[in-house]
C-alpha cells in the first residue's frame, strides 16, 4: 500500500530492530512524538514491510540475527522499490568506524544508543520533510 505525501497524514516510519523490548519502546516514543510508527523484527520482514508499506523513513539496528544491517541497507539502495526511503541507524555499536562506513553506505542519520527521543524525532521529521515537494 502505497501512502501519499503531504496533507495532514503523519509521518510513517518502520523501525526495525530484533530485540522485542527495544521494538516496543521506540513504537510508544515514536507515537508519542506524533508519527505512526511500524515495526519489523529483522532485516528480511523489514525489507518486505518496507517495500509493501514504503514508509516515509526507516529507523534500523545493525545487529540483527538474520542479516545484519548492512545487508539490510543495501538490499534496500538495490531495490527500486525502497531506495528512496531514507534510512536511520540506531545502534549500540558506539565507535567512529561504524558511523564511517554508515555514511558510505548511503545512511541518511546515524545514532547512538541511547539516543534522545526529541533528537530522533527531530532528525525524522527533517529527513520526511526533505522528501515532501510541499514541505509540512
Amino acid at each position: 500500500m502505497h501512502r501519499m505525501s503531504g496533507g495532514n497524514r503523519s509521518p510513517v516510519v518502520l523501525v526495525v530492530d530484533d530485540h522485542e523490548d527495544t521494538r516496543q519502546m521506540s513504537l510508544l516514543v515514536l507515537r508519542s512524538q506524533g508519527f505512526n510508527a511500524m515495526a519489523a523484527v529483522g532485516g528480511e520482514s523489514g525489507f518486505v514491510c518496507a517495500s509493501e508499506q514504503q514508509p516515509d523513513v526507516i529507523v534500523t539496528d545493525l545487529a540483527m540475527p538474520d542479516g545484519d544491517g548492512w545487508l539490510f541497507v543495501k538490499r534496500l539502495a538495490s531495490d527500486a522499490r525502497t531506495k528512496h526511503i531514507p534510512v536511520v541507524m540506531l545502534t549500540a555499536c558506539a565507535t567512529e568506524t561504524v558511523r564511517q562506513r554508515a555514511a558510505q553506505e548511503g545512511v541518511a542519520a546515524f545514532f547512538f544508543k541511547p539516543c534522545s527521543p526529541d533528537v530522533l524525532a527531530a532528525e525524522l521529521r527533517r529527513l520526511v520533510a526533505a522528501r515532501a515537494p510541499s514541505a509540512v
